[in-house]
């Protein structure tokens, strides 16, 4: 975190992170047990949700570093673990370190965005 600013708007675009990852692990259950079962029209609906999903969620991430909110660790995090896990485990990291950042900067938590609250 190079700001205040920064830090806040990483936490703020974390939860939005959050919900596409919950959203993409949705998919992607429902995706492996429509595999599982043989219903092979269901793949075929579902895997090209859960693929337009990842590739957002992806998207969102990558710009993330762009902007320098975070590293391209996180990332290569969702890559490797195709989507929710990665992205989940890198969530959980930033939001640590954001709101670590933003204790020691006395900005405390009240700066911070809660899950929920929205931008």
């Amino acid at each position: 975190m190079q700001s205040v600013q920064d830090a806040q708007q990483a936490l703020r675009r974390l939860v939005i992170v959050r919900w596409v990852a919950l959203a993409d692990l949705v998919l992607l259950i429902v995706l492996l047990t429509a595999s599982f079962a043989g219903n092979e029209g269901m793949v075929s609906i579902f895997g090209l949700a859960h693929g337009v999903v990842f590739l957002i969620l992806l998207a969102i991430i990558g710009m993330g570093a762009l902007e320098k909110l975070w590293s391209w660790w996180f990332l290569v995090a969702t890559i490797v673990t195709t989507g929710p896990p990665g992205a989940f485990a890198g969530e959980v990291i930033i939001t640590r370190k954001a709101r670590e950042y933003l204790a020691s900067s006395g900005q405390g938590t009240t700066a911070t965005v809660e899950p929920g609250q929205g931008d």
